[in-house]
């Protein structure tokens, strides 16, 4: 295999165990956060908070 084939394979497979971790990640905080009372779930799902999960895929 060539050198560059196998550098683009090992960086394509990092990008992807990366983004794995990233939404296993958000999958646990989205978990613990849906756990609360709807008044306190009020308060913490700001306009902020909702974009960052929006951004990785979460919505209302």
């Amino acid at each position: 295999m060539k050198p560059e084939l196998k550098a683009k394979i090992l960086a394509y497979n990092k990008a992807v165990k990366e983004k794995a971790d990233k939404a296993t990640d958000l999958d646990v905080l989205v978990a613990g956060i849906m756990k609360l009372p709807y008044g306190q779930l009020k308060k913490v799902l700001t306009e902020e908070v909702m974009a960052v999960l929006e951004k990785y895929g979460y919505t209302e």
